[in-house]
């Protein structure tokens, strides 16, 4: 039980060290060109272009809502997007 608990707490840390919103922009930028979509096109019906660049700008992070929109916008799975923002910043 004590091990869960440690390697829990290394995960929480690993994730404190990347999860900001400058990273999670890059994150998100780099994922929609690859994807060759536009910023409308990433919008989508539910957003403006105007939130998809502050997100990418890194002046704001997604709410829990925005962030899953953008990620089945994008195709790609929670874990995906952690993946991505560990190969871009660790």
């Amino acid at each position: 039980m004590v091990y869960q608990d440690k390697q829990f707490q290394s995960e929480e840390m690993f994730l404190q060290k990347i999860i900001n919103a400058e990273n999670v922009g890059v994150a998100v930028k780099t994922a929609r060109l690859e994807k060759g979509l536009t910023q409308k096109d990433l919008a989508g019906n539910i957003l403006s272009e105007k939130t998809v660049h502050r997100i990418e700008k890194g002046q704001v992070l997604p709410s829990l809502f925005t962030f899953f929109y953008i990620l089945s916008r994008l195709e790609l799975s929670a874990d995906s997007f952690l993946s991505l923002l560990s190969d871009l910043f660790l």
